[in-house]
């Protein structure tokens, strides 16, 4: 069928896009008058696609090096070669590592190579129509139609396959370079702000709120996902644009930005938040420029300790500007367990009768050591909350009206307790140094 094909000018192997060794190739196994016809032909489809689809997703990749060698597959699969040769996989592969790098699709690649197969099947066809007698035209078109098709089908695969490893590899290489760039800054390292930006697609002068979430096992990105979860969080805080950098598959560092105003604190939201159970979610205060870029990643880092800690996990977004004075007082565990002990005394037993006590300590230093107010607030009769007062006042030798400077010492005792759970209540073990003199001496 080839040796039917002829290129209107022969001054067109002078003109290809491709790479020499696979012309040079594709010379050798067609010939030179069916090659100029495949390039003649190409320049045709060329056209007619930029034509035909300039306004939608396909006339972006209209690459004539790709119509060229798509074409001269046609023909060589015509000439009895079965298989994709090396030259035509390299060209393909430049092909689509290049386009990967600007953002191309796998559909309209795969789109570009079904119509230049249907049009190169209908000229193979005229052509038949043309030269050959009535009686051989079934079966030769037959065979043409079996032949194009096997290798339009091989080509095609090896696209999908070759797009799918480039672009895993970019992407890849490029998430590591985003990554290495946001740790410049977070070390406060002096970064160029244009190039920056442009890098990581995300205004470094906006106001921000960062984010970070993890989750213990991998989650598809999706409806449910890390990326899903976190722009819808960034949204309902307010934020027009967002920066999203997975760090592994079960940790996602995330930053939104408002140029106007500071984005609302998570705190601050009104609404319910939506994080699935399976999500950890924790924030920074809202911050501004790269100070508050850095600033606010490294709050919402210091609240994921507490995730550990705690018994119990609140729904919605661990926010810093909620947690701050539990950070100031728990940050060093050690020391802040001996201090609860210390000063709750017999108030530290891990017993229910005992957390009533402790709950209602809590709440009369709260409402200013008012009665009726905590009787009010804790839903129980003004007698409970006298009886338990003059126990836990028995328990720990002090009147609770005259504790004097060691008011703030209890309150802050309790609290820790009340936020961080019983764990707060074990005592060192015996012998042990404290906290502050071991960590002087490690």
């Amino acid at each position: 069928m080839i040796h039917l094909l002829r290129p209107f000018e022969q001054e067109i192997l002078n003109q290809s896009f491709i790479n020499t060794p696979l012309l040079d190739q594709a010379i050798s196994v067609a010939g030179p008058e069916a090659v100029g016809w495949a390039l003649e032909k190409s320049r045709v489809l060329v056209d007619r696609v930029a034509e035909k689809h300039a306004s939608d997703d396909l006339g972006p990749h209209v690459d004539p090096k790709l119509f060229e060698a798509v074409s001269l597959w046609g023909v060589l699969r015509l000439g009895a070669l079965e298989t994709l040769p090396e030259n035509l996989k390299n060209e393909i592969g430049d092909i689509i590592r290049k386009g990967v790098e600007f953002g191309m699709q796998v559909d309209p690649l795969l789109r570009c190579v079904r119509f230049i197969h249907a049009e190169l099947m209908q000229e193979f066809f005229d052509s038949c129509t043309i030269a050959l007698p009535m009686a051989e035209r079934p079966e030769a078109m037959r065979r043409l139609s079996a032949d194009l098709f096997d290798g339009m089908e091989q080509l095609s695969l090896f696209i999908g396959k070759e797009f799918a490893e480039c672009r895993a590899r970019w992407l890849a290489g490029f998430a590591r370079g985003r990554i290495t760039l946001v740790n410049a800054i977070l070390e406060g390292r002096p970064v160029d702000l244009a190039s920056t930006v442009q890098r990581l697609g995300y205004d470094l002068t906006l106001h921000h709120i960062a984010l970070i979430l993890t989750c213990e096992e991998p989650v598809p990105d999706g409806v449910g996902g890390l990326k899903d979860t976190a722009r819808n969080l960034l949204e309902a805080a307010g934020c027009s644009s967002t920066l999203l950098l997975p760090v592994g598959t079960t940790r996602l560092w995330a930053w939104g930005g408002r140029s106007t105003a500071r984005p609302t604190a998570f705190r601050h939201i009104e609404k319910p938040l939506s994080v699935p159970a399976h999500i950890q979610a924790f924030s920074g205060l809202p911050g501004d420029g790269i100070t508050g870029f850095s600033q606010s990643h490294f709050q919402a880092r210091a609240c994921e300790p507490l995730e550990t800690v705690a018994e119990t996990r609140p729904a919605g977004v661990r926010d810093y500007g909620a947690l701050e004075l539990l950070l100031l007082l728990g940050n060093e565990m050690p020391a802040a367990t001996d201090f609860v002990v210390r000063e709750l005394g017999p108030l530290a037993a891990d017993d229910k009768s005992t957390a009533a006590l402790r709950e209602t300590v809590l709440c009369y230093l709260e409402q200013e050591r008012s009665v009726a107010a905590t009787a009010e607030r804790l839903y129980v009769a003004k007698n409970t909350v006298l009886y338990r007062v003059r126990k836990a006042e028995h328990l720990l030798g002090k009147s609770l009206r005259e504790l004097g400077e060691d008011r703030l010492r209890l309150h802050s005792a309790l609290y820790l307790v009340h936020k961080l759970g019983t764990g707060m209540l074990a005592p060192r073990e015996k012998g042990a140094p404290p906290a502050a003199t071991r960590r002087r001496s490690a």
